[in-house]
């Protein structure tokens, strides 16, 4: 690295890792922003605008730089990946001058590609901003436009329009390539939410009460990322989508309860269901990655959920060892797609496959039956995913409950206000341009027999 962190190399080195190593673009990002030299607050914000908004256009601009460029597909990995940096700055991120990104990306090239490319990127990058950018063409297939112009893959267009809508479907692609708001639960059982606006303002951090969760969770409208600060240290602050905040609600603990979390990792909202509990009774929180149980036993640490037993294991495995009818309330909120979190973590959409989905499908519905016996009789489960699929979602529960044992249970009084309509008939389907949240859902049934 050079001496002072360059933002533009910054974004190329960590888009490498997410788009040819397969990491995870939140933790790439955190990792490469926590590298010395620091990036200063500026280029910090245009780092993680760099990466991100080249994932959440990546389709549109192969398309632009594929008509530049005859055999563009055949370019090595790493060019492509720098060369849709560029294109990203000039094209689609207008406010960078182009002359400014050409010569920037020019020099990352210098860097990190073979000496051929160099003047190949330059060349490239500076008829980008001489031409218009292609148009999709009106006569093309409605769904092969909708992929191309929004950016998404074919597959997920067309099984979206089968059952949205183009329309919907159009509305739901527009708001994929939106970044998703900033929001940070607040942990009010040791804190006031308006102690801690407060003091993030008086820090020079803009935030506001976050729309139908006014009570515990603020919209963060700096640029900043809170777990560097001493609020998220202290365990009185943790970023979280709104949606996923409302499991804990739906879940709806009661202190001196045994409660099962099956699938516990990071462990915010199992921290979030012992502190409902006012600390008494029992959690027994499950997680078989081992990274992520080290994630698990640190939050639930910092948030101060001292009921939580944390437990190393695959929940399928681990549930032979309870009796039936041990537990009041299990809380089932499983591995999935993440199709729900597009505009979190734009390389899913590029990740994941049809087969992923049936796959995840098939895996949530082997660990609803193995704890579904631990559950009292007049007790509850409650599943999560962070996905709106159908085989994730309503085919998953349709299959839970076809074994009978259990029904449907309405928790449309807990959630707020503007979501009432939902989780009358036990489940809730969110969805980020409806409720500009994480797409979601939430089911909830009790044992009756």
């Amino acid at each position: 690295m050079n001496s002072k962190a360059n933002p533009r190399e910054r974004a190329y080195l960590c888009l490498k890792e997410i788009l040819l190593e397969g990491k995870y673009s939140q933790n790439a990002l955190k990792e490469w922003s926590a590298k010395d030299p620091p990036l200063e607050s500026r280029d910090k914000k245009l780092f993680w605008e760099l990466v991100l908004g080249t994932l959440r256009w990546m389709k549109r601009i192969d398309l632009g730089l594929s008509k530049q460029v005859k055999r563009y597909k055949k370019l090595p990995e790493e060019v492509k990946i720098l060369l849709r940096v560029g294109y990203y700055q000039i094209v689609i991120l207008d406010r960078i001058p182009p002359y400014s990104a050409v010569n920037e990306t020019v020099e990352v090239a210098k860097q990190y590609l073979p000496r051929k490319f160099h003047k190949f990127t330059n060349a490239v990058l500076r008829k980008a901003a001489r031409i218009p950018y292609p148009t999709i063409k009106d006569e093309e297939n409605p769904v092969e436009a909708a992929a191309k112009a929004r950016s998404h893959p074919k597959w997920l267009v067309e099984r979206w329009k089968k059952r949205f809508g183009i329309k919907e479907t159009l509305k739901l692609l527009r708001a994929n390539l939106k970044p998703a708001p900033y929001s940070v639960w607040v942990n009010v059982h040791h804190t006031a939410i308006n102690a801690i606006r407060k003091q993030l303002r008086n820090e020079g951090i803009e935030c506001r009460p976050l729309k139908n969760m006014e009570g515990e969770m603020l919209e963060i409208l700096s640029t900043v990322d809170v777990v560097d600060h001493p609020l998220y240290r202290e365990g009185l602050i943790v970023p979280q989508d709104l949606a996923s905040c409302l499991v804990a609600k739906v879940v709806d603990p009661k202190p001196g309860e045994w409660v099962l979390d099956a699938c516990a990792a990071p462990g915010i909202k199992t921290a979030q269901i012992a502190l409902a509990m006012q600390n008494r009774g029992r959690v027994v929180a499950c997680e078989v990655n081992p990274e992520r149980f080290e994630l698990l036993k640190e939050n639930i640490l910092r948030l101060g959920a001292a009921i939580v037993e944390p437990v190393f294991a695959d929940v399928i495995e681990k549930a032979k060892e309870f009796e039936e009818n041990s537990f009041d309330k299990v809380l089932v909120d499983a591995p999935c797609s993440d199709l729900g979190t597009v505009r979190r973590r734009p390389e899913i959409k590029w990740k994941r496959t049809q087969e992923d989905v049936e796959n995840f499908a098939q895996k949530q519905m082997n660990i609803l039956q193995e704890v579904k016996p631990l559950v009292k009789i007049g007790g509850e489960i409650i599943y999560s995913v962070c996905s709106f699929e159908e085989e994730e979602t309503l085919k998953v529960v349709e299959a839970f409950l076809k074994d009978g044992g259990f029904e449907p249970v309405n928790f449309s009084a807990l959630l707020p206000e503007a979501f009432r309509e939902k989780g009358r008939d036990g489940t809730a389907t969110f969805m980020p341009h409806e409720t500009n949240t994480d797409g979601f859902f939430i089911f909830k049934a009790r044992r009756v027999k």
